[in-house]
């Protein structure tokens, strides 16, 4: 049993590739997020949700009853807040996920019920994109990515399921989007550089 929860967990944290986004199906985490939102009776402090790559034992501390599990030698934590009291472009977060690597916070996960490409689009410019079905590759090749209304630019409303990314000086910025499911997925991700290398590393201490 411990053996089949721990590979869950790991492809889990395995996200910040860019296939494996899309195949992250953790049953556990997938009923707590169809339940119905309920306000938190606490709000989260930016402080906490600050990628530095710097450990904070206040932080951890705070955050303890939120607590995933710990892995690869207990030097992988893995934090996840239901229904936190926070918007994102004033759209409600469902849930967010904590990866922290030998006690810093190397990367966060928010789940929405709304998508904020067009947000991001205007906050970070330019983007690279990445199709993950046949008809928005399609649309790369037929038609238009971006249009511009009224000064403002917005993505494409054909495109179901797609991945934007910004690169940043210090960490890597992404929307994943997915319409094309039942249930509609929006999910925004900050994650440090070293991100993937490290995790990769901590891994291979099995």
């Amino acid at each position: 049993m411990r053996s089949a929860f721990c590979t869950g967990v790991i492809a889990l944290c395995t996200a910040i590739s860019m296939s494996c986004e899309k195949n992250v199906s953790e049953k556990e985490l997938v009923e707590e997020k169809e339940k119905p939102i309920q306000k938190s009776e606490k709000n989260i402090s930016e402080r906490f949700l600050r990628i530095d790559g710097r450990t904070d034992t206040l932080r951890n501390y705070e955050l303890a009853k939120n607590l995933f599990g710990r892995f690869f030698k207990q030097r992988a934590e893995f934090y996840i807040i239901e229904n936190p009291n926070k918007t994102l472009y004033n759209k409600p977060v469902k849930s967010i996920t904590l990866y922290f690597l030998d006690g810093a916070l190397a990367k966060t996960k928010y789940e929405l019920d709304d998508d904020i490409s067009d947000d991001l689009i205007q906050s970070y410019g330019t983007f690279t994109i990445k199709g993950y079905d046949t008809l928005t590759r399609g649309l790369f090749k037929r038609e238009k990515i971006i249009s511009v209304h009224d000064q403002r630019k917005t993505l494409n409303k054909k495109l179901t399921n797609y991945e934007l990314k910004w690169e940043l000086e210090s960490k890597f910025v992404y929307t994943r989007v997915d319409k094309s499911a039942k249930q509609k997925k929006f999910a925004y991700i900050e994650a440090l550089k070293h991100y993937s290398g490290k995790f990769k590393q901590l891994e291979n201490l099995r």
